[in-house]
């Protein structure tokens, strides 16, 4: 009996230490278990429908994706990389943009592939492609135009002068007028009626029958439909260019229209002068009649140029004679070589 006693006394440290350990192991799983279980609390997993939905557009020129674009697009062409030059000093005349934007703007002329500036023009310029807002694929082409002097933004004839008509390539005009960036213009002789003026001169001068778009020396761009304003009215406010094609693509809130006052408001190349404020404009040139890029409706149009953030828009001369140069080279792809009558333009500056 006592032998039995004393071989179960030798056992129970064993049974003892065995419990230890199998309680030991039952609190470690309990702590591993508590620990997975604040971690999945802690950092919860973000659900399909909280990530945001993002649109990607494609640069043909650069290969590579631009910025997403809010809404469909970007408020303002996509940035460039910003010039190795000293900013102009906040002392500097403020011009027509009362010193905004003064970083974009440079005392030593800056030129890059897709930007220029000195200290009274600014200038970038972007390519985007869009395969998701209309139901064709489109691919558009921006220049962010900022001047300090209404001068800066000028325009030219194939010849020289309104009197001597006559169409040539549009590098050629481009390179002949020491243009940056150009863009066609409006066929200023097609119609017999309206009122041209160019660079301040008065070319004719008679009812408009079409949308016309005026840009005053104020730096003002605006745009009336046929009888809500007189010759008289536009003539004293001092006009420094006028377009007689049309038509107008915001109303005036700024905000997109759905009927115009046009003959061609199918899809289409489009050509147009878009305008933020005085001394803030952009050019914008729609590719079309191709594969890659079908061109916009008018009713397109209008969208994008209110997306774009633009308050006035006015539709130029498109079709075939929509072109877009940068330092005398076609940047976009016309859907067929078209000899133009007069452009639009932000030249070097005298002697460059």
């Amino acid at each position: 009996m006592n032998t039995a006693k004393a071989a179960a006394g030798r056992h129970v440290p064993v049974l003892l230490l065995s419990i230890l350990f199998v309680f030991l192991a039952i609190c470690a799983a309990v702590l591993m278990g508590l620990r997975c279980i604040y971690s999945d609390y802690a950092q919860p997993a973000v659900l399909p429908s909280e990530v945001p939905q993002q649109r990607s557009y494609l640069s043909r020129y650069t290969e590579t994706p631009v910025p997403t674009l809010p809404g469909p697009y970007l408020s303002s062409p996509a940035p460039s990389p910003a010039p190795a030059a000293t900013p102009v000093p906040s002392s500097a005349p403020a011009g027509l943009l009362g010193g905004k934007y003064a970083w974009r703007f440079t005392e030593e002329e800056v030129l890059t592939d897709h930007t220029y500036s000195n200290p009274t023009v600014s200038i970038s310029w972007d390519m985007y492609r869009d395969e998701l807002s209309y139901s064709k694929p489109v691919t558009f082409y921006v220049a962010d135009v900022l001047i300090q002097d209404i001068t800066s933004l000028t325009t030219a004839f194939a010849n020289g002068a309104y009197s001597a008509g006559g169409r040539k390539a549009m590098e050629t005009i481009a390179k002949k007028n020491n243009c940056i960036v150009a863009i066609s213009g409006d066929f200023a002789r097609w119609h017999a009626n309206g009122l041209i003026v160019r660079n301040g001169e008065v070319f004719r001068e008679k009812r408009f029958t079409s949308d016309l778009g005026v840009l005053y020396k104020s730096g003002v761009l605006e745009t009336y439909e046929p009888g809500t304003i007189s010759l008289e009215e536009i003539m004293a406010q001092d006009p420094w260019q006028s377009w007689h094609f049309g038509p107008e693509l915001l109303d005036h809130q700024g905000q997109p229209k759905t009927r115009f006052n046009t003959t061609v408001g199918g899809r289409n190349p489009r050509s147009v002068i878009g305008y933020y404020e005085p001394g803030h404009y952009c050019f914008v040139l729609v590719d079309g009649r191709r594969k890659y890029s079908r061109g916009l409706t008018m009713k397109e149009l209008s969208q994008l140029m209110y997306t774009l953030g633009c308050v006035r828009a006015y539709n130029l001369d498109g079709g075939a004679t929509a072109h877009m140069t940068w330092l005398n080279s076609v940047i976009n792809s016309p859907s067929r070589e078209r000899l133009v009558h007069d452009v639009i333009c932000v030249r070097f500056p005298s002697g460059a």
